[in-house]
Parts: structure tokens; C-alpha cells; sequence
């Protein structure tokens, strides 16, 4: 019973990941219906010529040289850090005391 509820949620899973591709669809400027874009992709892969001359257009762009050291420099982000180490040391104190706590044996300084 169990392994058919797991089946049944990961078919409904699997179809809600199928509709929210389908509303954020870019298919959908064209008109193209889901259903439509699916069988149309289906066909395509029958005929991997199409796909062949689409990699061979980007890879016939030239690439874009620069250094690494020049990269970082022109991409430089001067706003405050995503993480701070003073929040990181207080949220580590206060795991390792709830830790001391729980451990048994152990007593809290």
C-alpha cells in the first residue's frame, strides 16, 4: 500500500512540474500548446541534423578573451557580504551550547 502511494505522489509530483513547465513556457509566444511542443520534440529527435547545425552556429561564435584576474575585476560586487561572520559565529555558539545541553552526561558551563 505504501509503494502505491509513493507511485500515485510521484505521478502527481511529475504533473505538476509538467504544468508549472507549461505556464512558464517561452513555447507559448508562439501559440504553441504544450502537448504541441512535447510531440514536436518527440519528431525532432528522429532528425538530429536541425540540432547539428544549431551547435554548429554557436560554436562559430568568436569567444570572448580575458583573463580571469581582469573578470573578477570588472564583475566586483561592493555590497555587503551574503554572509556575515558575526552571525555565523553566533548561530554556531548556539548550536554548540543546545548541543552540550542535550548530550548526555555532559552539563552545561
Amino acid at each position: 500500500m505504501a509503494i502505491l502511494v509513493a507511485i500515485v505522489l510521484a505521478l502527481l509530483v511529475a504533473a505538476g512540474v509538467l504544468l508549472a513547465a507549461s505556464v512558464t513556457s517561452s513555447a507559448r509566444d508562439k501559440g504553441e500548446s504544450p502537448l504541441q511542443a512535447f510531440r514536436a520534440g518527440w519528431a525532432a529527435r528522429k532528425h538530429p541534423d536541425t540540432d547539428q547545425r544549431a551547435a554548429a552556429a554557436a560554436a562559430s561564435v568568436e569567444p570572448v578573451d580575458m583573463s580571469l584576474a581582469q573578470f573578477l575585476r570588472e564583475t566586483v560586487d561592493e555590497g555587503e557580504a551574503y554572509l556575515q561572520v558575526d552571525d555565523l559565529a553566533a548561530t554556531l555558539q548556539r548550536a554548540r551550547d543546545k548541543a552540550v545541553g542535550v548530550l548526555p552526561g555532559n552539563h552545561a558551563r
